[in-house]
Parts: C-alpha cells; structure tokens; sequence
C-alpha cells in the first residue's frame, strides 16, 4: 500500500478510484453513525469519538495521496533545473568550437609544415573526431527531452486547474516554472544548429512590435522608444529575423533594467535597417567581433548563443549585423538586403 502511494505513476487511480472510494464509504460510515445515534442515544458520545478520529485518518491518507507524488514530482525536477549534465555538455561543445578556430589557425599558417606543428595538428583532429560525437548527442538529447516535457508541462497544468491547496498549488508552479527553464535551454540548443529557411513575406515593423510586447512586462522599469519608418514587405524567414531581433533587443532590456533606455529604429533606403540602442553598456572595441562567436557572454549565467545565433539568422538572409559602442552606450545595426516578391536580392 505504501508503494502504491508513492509512485507518482498510480496519481491517476488515486484520483479517480481511491480518493473518490474514501470518501463515499466516510459518508455511509457517518450515515451508519447517525441512525445508530437516534437508536441508542446512551453510546452518543463514543460513536462521535470513533467517527472523528476515523474522519481525521481519511483525511491524512486524502492528504498524503495527493501531496506523495507532488513532492517526489518537484525534487525530480530540481535536480533537472540544476542542469549538471548540460553544463558539462555545454563544456564539450565550447572545446570543439575552440579546437576548429584552432586547425582554421594552423591550416592558415605557413608554419604548419614542422615535426612539431603536424603532432599537434594530429592531435587536435583525433580529439576533434571524440568530441564531435559527444555533440551531436547532445543535440539528441535536447531534442528528445522536448517530448516528454511537454508531457510533464500539459499534466502539470492540468493539476493547477484542479487543485485547491495553496501550498499544493505552490508545488505545481515550481515544477511547472523548472519544466519553462528545461524547455527554453533545449529551444536554444537546437535553434544553435537550425539553418534551414521558411520563406513568406512579412512586415519587419510587426516583428519588432512583436519582440517588445513579450519584453515589456517583464522589463516594466525600462523605458523603450520604437521609431518606426515606412518599410516594405521583406521575403525571408519570419521566426529566425524575429529570434535575431528579440535576442539583440533583450540582451539591450537586460542592461537596462533598473530604469534605464532603449530606442528601436527601423528604416528603409538601400536596405533594411534595423538599430537597437541602449545607454548602459559599452563593449570594448578589442571584444566586439568575439560577441558573436558561440559560447561568448558577458553576463552572469548567460549561454553565449543568442548572439551567435542573430548573426547566423541575419547571415543567412544576406544580411549583416554592426556594433558601435562608447560612453554614450551601445548600438547594434542589423542591415538586411531588399528582395522582390521571390526572395530574389534586388540590386539597387
């Protein structure tokens, strides 16, 4: 019976059989106990006793139905939020990215001919051909974790909407906020390796509004200016500009959010251009081409692909994105080619 209780697998037939079987046999015992009561008034006050204590038993067993696998739920997924297992991957994928600039470097080099230089060369490929599997893996992983968590998201909500219990309320939300965070990280893993376009025309102005509305509440202390000019449809993929857009405009909303500002421009000449400007940063002119190479962030628990993945987004379209920065704050420009209806680049 205890067994029973505890696998979070059998919550359905506590739900659904045992709690409801409970309580219909308390209410024929209190039935039972009232006739009883009219027929032998004498023994009035052991039938209360007896009921009472039987009433607070089935209590505690309703109680510790419902809470056993909440609780086992919301360890499970605390351990899962500490990410141990994906810090690590993360960690390999960082030293193969670093081990490919690095034979870029030597097959570039005209020094490369030396005893020397081809052992290490030898060597990196041979590490380079053990971690690139362990990558691809993680890549796996990160796709078939989604499956099961939207699983483990969709009960949970449907939990939320049934329960009553505050603190088993309270429960829920921390499995469901620690199933957001699983949810967002293998988003951005597999985002890290999706190159493939969708074509449709869109209204680049629309995506702008777009990535704000999802910041705004967020970042309710910070003051954004959008300045919007008159642009035409632009043919390309709509997700991949809006997660270029949204990454730059957050990462500007995360430096800003004690008060500060941040101004959107959008126009439209040559080609499309896109600025976002924000008062409180300055990246040091030496740092300014690594901000975009994977795994590279400046902020506390940052993953160091949102921008890394702007550039590929924007890159793929023909684009290109600039940065200038100084004592007045920082820009990035998104410059994206004007195309005709057929997503061909017109030349102007």
């Amino acid at each position: 019976m205890k067994t029973f209780f505890k696998d979070p697998k059998n919550l359905r037939y506590r739900l659904s059989s045992v709690i409801p079987g409970v309580a219909f046999l308390t209410s024929i015992l209190t039935a039972a106990t009232m006739t009883n009561l009219k027929m032998a008034h004498n023994q009035y006050f052991i039938w209360l006793i007896a009921l009472a204590v039987f009433s607070a038993l089935c209590s505690l067993a309703l109680v510790y139905a419902m809470t056993s696998p909440l609780k086992d739920l919301l360890i499970k997924a605390e351990d899962i939020v500490h990410f141990e297992k994906v810090k690590s991957d993360r960690g390999l994928m960082i030293e193969v990215y670093q081990l490919i600039e690095k034979l870029i470097e030597l097959a570039k080099s005209k020094e490369n001919g030396g005893r020397k230089e081809q052992a290490q060369f030898i060597e990196d490929i041979e590490r380079l051909d053990y971690l690139l599997p362990l990558g691809y893996m993680s890549l796996m992983v990160a796709h078939e974790v989604r499956n099961p968590l939207n699983t483990i998201t969709g009960m949970n909500e449907l939990l939320k909407n049934r329960l009553e219990d505050p603190q088993l309320l309270k429960y829920v939300q921390v499995s469901l906020d620690a199933a957001k965070k699983i949810d967002i990280f293998t988003k951005d893993l597999l985002d890290f390796t999706d190159d493939v376009v969708h074509t449709e025309g869109f209204d680049i102005n629309e995506v702008i509004d777009e990535s704000y509305r999802a910041l705004r509440y967020e970042f309710k202390d910070v003051t954004c200016e959008l300045q919007k000019g008159e642009l035409p449809r632009f043919v390309g993929d709509r997700n991949k500009i809006y997660q270029a857009i949204h990454n730059i405009l957050k990462n500007a909303f995360d430096f800003e959010r004690d008060g500060g500002y941040v101004k959107v421009k959008s126009t439209c000449d040559q080609s499309f251009v896109i600025s976002i400007y924000n008062k409180n940063s300055q990246i040091a002119p030496e740092i300014i081409d690594t901000i975009f190479k994977p795994f590279f962030s400046k902020k506390k628990g940052g993953k160091g692909i949102g921008l890394f993945i702007s550039m590929r987004n924007v890159k793929i379209h023909g684009g290109n994105i600039t940065v200038t920065s100084g004592d007045e704050g920082t820009t990035f420009i998104i410059t994206l080619p004007i195309q005709d209806h057929t997503g061909k680049e017109e030349m102007i």
